[in-house]
């Protein structure tokens, strides 16, 4: 079965909606900078990407606002949604049943600021004064049943939470779906706001660049934390086509492994990364030869990269120095359980566009990894398949090949 991607929606901090995103990219913009919503003090890194400001939303069913991220998860879901209602082809609700569309979403955190609102509450007051209400933000089923709502989907429903690979996940289990018809059609989505706790907990991993972020460089020091969000609509092809919509690109294949090596590096020749593409590669029914550019997890930090371009060299073999490889950390920071879909959103763009974004920052390559084109510049290509790849602590690896529609297709994408 041939699943259509037939809408998209993206917030990062590079600003709202996938147009704002995709022209910021390409004109080599970058998200990070100097931090005003929390105090570094004497730590060295002091920037990073913030999330913009978060859309007016609808407040929870008792009353109490929406918190941010969850706001800025249902703008991003929304602006899928609205893109494949297309013109005249109808919501997805109405044309496949509320029952029939599923929602997938992929998230490290999840709760940011519940979390914030307890420990700074628990600080001030004390154990027994604290606000243990605020503890109900990390009840999955409540961000779910939120989103569900003001989305109009009653099918299946889950939080994928497997570090960074988990939106790249979430997209797989929606697809999944749909293929098993467990969901006539679905939204695959994922999100962490920039957080004070992730931008402390990678900071005492010393994984922060106090520079810039490089991935795959010699002078590689480590990521910047972002936050970000973004969802895709996906459906079968043909039923896609039935009610008048044509896709903006497919989901050709996915893949997924745990290479279980080590709860924070990862296995250091790539062995589960390397599997998660030959799986995706299987699925789509593609050779190594057939994959046109590749968007790479590009952490900048000296293990993770060492290890993904070990596992991009054992599927890719000597053609990896011309397969062009963008990264888009450099830009938007490490959006964490938000990179799957954030960079498969991306691809998308790109395979629409038929234009690569650069690779902020590109520095010398490391020699120990080997010469790679990291495209230095945003520059038009022939992009046919593009690999999206999105690998997290513990092992978690995650691979999604998108296609580009046919030509009649993207000739009549907005």
């Amino acid at each position: 079965m041939d699943i259509a991607i037939t809408g998209l929606g993206l917030t990062t901090s590079l600003g709202a909606g996938k147009a704002a995103n995709w022209s910021a990219l390409q004109r080599g913009e970058s998200g990070i900078a100097p931090l005003k919503t929390i105090d570094t003090g004497d730590y060295p890194v002091k920037d990073g990407g913030e999330d913009p400001e978060p859309p007016e939303g609808p407040p929870f069913p008792d009353g109490e606002p929406a918190p941010p991220e969850l706001r800025h998860l249902l703008g991003a879901c929304l602006e899928a949604q609205r893109q494949a209602e297309g013109r005249g082809a109808g919501a997805l609700a109405a044309a496949y049943g509320p029952e029939g569309v599923g929602l997938a979403v992929g998230s490290s955190l999840a709760a940011s600021t519940a979390s914030r609102r307890f420990f700074e509450s628990l600080a001030e007051r004390g154990p027994e004064r604290a606000d243990y209400g605020a503890l109900k933000g990390y009840h999955a089923g409540l961000q779910l049943d939120y989103l569900l709502e003001h989305l109009g989907y009653g099918g299946p429903a889950v939080l994928v939470s497997n570090a960074c690979a988990a939106s790249a996940s979430a997209i797989a289990r929606a697809a999944d779906w749909i293929r098993a018809g467990r969901a006539r059609a679905a939204v695959a989505a994922g999100f962490d706001a920039f957080s004070i706790f992730t931008f402390a907990g990678f900071g005492s991993l010393q994984a922060m660049a106090r520079g810039h972020c490089r991935p795959f460089s010699a002078e590689r020091e480590g990521m910047k934390i972002g936050g970000g969000y973004a969802a895709l609509a996906l459906e079968p092809l043909e039923k896609a086509r039935g009610r008048g919509m044509e896709p903006i690109a497919l989901l050709s294949g996915y893949g997924e492994s745990s290479d279980a090596h080590h709860l924070t590096h990862p296995h250091p020749a790539g062995l589960g990364a390397a599997l998660a593409m030959r799986r995706a590669l299987d699925l789509a029914g593609l050779e190594p030869a057939d994959i046109d550019a590749i968007n790479a997890h590009g952490t900048a930090t000296r293990s993770n990269d060492a290890a993904e371009a070990q596992a991009m060299r054992a599927v890719f073999g000597e053609r990896l120095r011309s397969i062009p490889i963008f990264a888009l950390k450099p830009a938007i920071g490490h959006t964490l359980g938000g990179a799957g879909a954030v960079e498969a959103a991306v691809s998308i763009l790109a395979l629409q566009d038929q234009r690569l974004p650069p690779t902020l920052h590109a520095g010398e390559p490391d020699p120990e990894i080997g010469a790679l084109d990291l495209v230095p510049a945003g520059r038009p290509a022939r992009l046919r398949h593009v690999m999206s790849n999105a690998f997290g602590f513990g092992g978690s690896n995650a691979s999604l090949i998108f296609s580009a529609a046919p030509e009649e297709a993207r000739r009549r994408a907005p």
